[in-house]
């Protein structure tokens, strides 16, 4: 994070601000690049070392997972989707099972306490030395441990339609003063000045901290975050500092002309508001404001966030993820050896393009240059290292959500909004309900016939809880192993991917179209996706899929039914998730296919266990031939 002092008066406060800054410098300056993922490939283990790689969302399957495969192909990794939370690595580790590699995004060091004795500290190892000191300085538990690291960032800034600028001749923001004016000028012409998906608690949650920025980077900012990222217990709070925040929150949002009917604004309805050019401004990363002027017959350009206290404007920085290692890793170097490889691809200048999802990207490595080059509007604030690396403690998700409905709705006032801040952020996890007591334990790692238990009885639960013959779904949204005894509603739901969660689809199609769509999801025939490894072979019900393990891929070898070969002439109805659902549309375009309306596999799988009832046995679904 880079300081902005709001007491330029102060001349003290001024002296140790320049400090911290000198800290800071050098940041995007070196040009030294990474070749392939940084260093020479490692003699392939001959212990067969497995490790398991937990990502905290689909889109990474795609993106980094192969690349990393590919750069070590002999090695025996397996990439599992996670959750975009803590506590699922939580009850992993209370049932012995923490995988070797976590991530997630949404992170404070307050959130993984209770994994804190069982994760390793990476001050041990050279790895840190190559990360820029701002971007470690949240990461220090009270122990002065590292055990986490964020891999890259991701600049989100104000995206800007330049063309209704200038249609309305009014002026490109510099500073808060002058965005103030023109979102006064959008109002009086019936133009909605920016129009934000409010709906979304990460959209609540920038709001406060880019509305007041200036006064997160302040000093007090920056020591009121470090004692709340290492906090092991009740987070405190500076009232003074907070009352400051939520008063400009408040600001911010009478001056960007958000009413309370904002507050029911999903992502859909803001985006299709500003793609239809009906308002000036949204919010978003380069990879969005690149996919939006393709889709726009107008001028798209960024603006950063700005200071309410100075002509200061920031970067409001995103980690695209925080990763930590098993501690149980340090048991078996040669183990270790592959799994810090496996992070020194990910923080490689490829890695991290990867996972940000593009080339804007702010490098945290010192050994990879600035990716901002072809980000224009931001020179100025990259060259100054105007960054701000968002806090994202999973309850501040919440309290930004009831504490801006509430300023807009008029049910709080700054003094309410303060103390239900507090009050959610410090709230103590209440004996949640059972929602199950599981009788069988299910794992999700691979069986010995290449089947994922767990898996197969999720999706067999949801198959017969609608009553569909037939179902094919990626592994990819599948999460967790499936613990004996009792397990809460929120344990439930972090079974299956909520991040990138699925529709389901159900359509009716003969034993030979089956044959054709099983086939077809393991060959090359999505460029979105296809199989690479046994790892990522599909989850079936219903039916056992038989395939040949070929040099390089599967092909489906066969198709049963209740134990006999599938009748290609009889219809089956059959339970789909996205990616199978566009094979067999591409496969026979006339295909009649039915969305289950408001169901997605999350939440049919939660409704099924939120009855009390035992999840369905896992099926034998798959056989693998060499």
């Amino acid at each position: 994070m880079i300081l902005s002092g709001k007491n330029e008066e102060n001349t003290s406060m001024e002296k140790a601000k320049q400090c911290l800054i000198a800290v800071l410098l050098g940041v995007f300056l070196t040009t030294t690049v990474l070749s392939g993922c940084g260093q020479s490939k490692k003699e392939v283990s001959q212990k067969g070392n497995h490790l398991t790689v937990y990502l905290w969302e689909n889109r990474l399957m795609k993106n980094i997972a192969p690349y990393i495969q590919k750069q070590f192909p002999d090695q025996d990794i397996e990439f599992i989707t996670g959750n975009n939370d803590t506590d699922l690595y939580s009850y992993f580790e209370e049932h012995g099972e923490l995988p070797d590699i976590i991530t997630v995004r949404r992170f404070s060091g307050a959130d993984a306490q209770d994994l804190q004795p069982y994760l390793m500290d990476f001050c041990s190892y050279d790895v840190v030395s190559k990360y820029y000191s701002y971007a470690l300085q949240y990461y220090k538990n009270s122990e002065d441990e590292i055990q986490w690291l964020p891999i890259c960032g991701i600049p989100q800034t104000l995206i800007a339609n330049k063309t209704l600028f200038d249609q309305y001749g009014i002026k490109i923001p510099k500073n808060y003063r002058e965005y103030a004016q023109a979102c006064q000028q959008f109002y009086d012409n019936g133009i909605k000045p920016y129009i934000l998906d409010l709906a979304e608690d990460w959209s609540t949650q920038e709001v406060i901290q880019a509305g007041a920025i200036g006064e997160f980077t302040s000093l007090d900012g920056i020591k009121w975050r470090s004692s709340a990222e290492s906090s092991a217990d009740n987070i405190k709070f500076d009232a003074a500092l907070w009352k400051r925040i939520l008063s400009q929150t408040s600001t911010f949002l009478k001056d960007s002309h958000f009413t309370k009917d904002d507050i029911s604004v999903d992502i859909t309805t803001a985006t299709e508001t500003f793609l239809e050019g009906k308002a000036a401004m949204f919010h978003g990363y380069p990879a969005l404001i690149q996919e939006f002027q393709k889709q726009m017959d107008a001028e798209l350009i960024r603006i950063p966030f700005f200071s309410q206290t100075s002509d200061e404007a920031f970067i409001n920085m995103t980690p695209s993820l925080n990763i930590a290692f098993n501690k149980d890793l340090e048991k078996n170097p040669e183990k270790l050896d592959i799994a810090l490889d496996v992070l020194d691809c990910m923080i490689s200048e490829e890695g991290q393009k990867r996972i940000a999802d593009g080339s804007g990207v702010i490098s945290l490595n010192t050994d990879v240059p600035t990716m901002m080059k072809d980000v224009s509007g931001l020179e100025k604030e990259i060259q100054d290292n105007s960054v701000y690396i968002r806090y994202s403690a999973q309850k501040s998700f919440a309290a930004s959500l009831k504490v801006v409905y509430g300023l807009l709705s008029g049910e709080m006032d700054e003094e309410k909004a303060y103390d239900t801040l507090c009050s959610v952020m410090n709230s103590k996890a209440t004996g949640e309900k059972t929602t199950v007591n599981f009788e069988h334990e299910y794992s999700i790692l691979l069986n010995d016939k290449n089947g994922r238990d767990a898996a197969s009885s999720i999706l067999t639960t949801v198959r017969n809880e609608n009553n569909i013959q037939l179902a094919l779904a990626p592994y990819y949204y599948f999460t967790s192993s499936i613990y004996e005894g009792e397990c809460s509603s929120n344990r439930v739901a972090l079974m299956t991917a909520k991040n990138s969660d699925t529709p389901l689809y159900l359509a009716k199609i003969n034993g030979k179209q089956v044959y054709e769509l099983v086939g077809n999801y393991l060959a090359d025939f999505d460029s979105d996706f296809y199989v690479t490894n046994k790892y990522e072979l599909p989850i079936a019900s219903g039916m056992k899929i038989i395939v040949k393990d070929k040099e390089n891929g599967f092909s489906l070898k066969g198709i049963a039914v209740n134990e006999k070969k599938i009748d290609k002439e009889k219809e089956y109805s059959i339970l789909l998730t996205d990616i199978t659902m566009s094979i067999l549309k591409k496969l026979y375009p006339e295909c009649e296919i039915t969305q289950l309306k408001d169901t997605t596999l999350s939440s049919a799988w939660a409704a099924a266990m939120s009855k009390g009832q035992q999840p369905s046995a896992p099926e034998d679904y798959i056989e693998v031939e060499k």
